[in-house]
């Protein structure tokens, strides 16, 4: 039983290390919002964001974990991307 908790401690660690990495995402979507709205640019770019998913679907097939999981993380992150910029115009 003990060697079960340790493994959930472990998961938890790495959630919670996830979250901080989504932190620091959004921190930087914020400050791309910033420029954004100073320059005039929309805030979707879909270019950039077909661009993204691309790439996360190579790299779920380097480290071969689901495609669909890298895409719908993706998306759901581009999701509040997109809402923190909205946010902040």
């Amino acid at each position: 039983m003990e060697e079960l908790e340790n493994l959930r401690l472990k998961i938890s660690e790495i959630t919670f290390e996830i979250l901080r990495l989504v932190k620091k995402r959004l921190e930087l979507a914020r400050e791309i919002g910033k420029i954004k709205s100073l320059k005039g640019i929309p805030i979707r770019n879909e270019n950039a964001e077909m661009r993204i998913l691309y790439q996360v679907q190579k790299v779920c097939e380097d480290l071969e974990i689901y495609p669909e999981l890298g895409e719908e993380l993706t998306k759901l992150l581009i999701k509040y991307s997109v809402k923190i910029q909205e946010e902040n115009e």
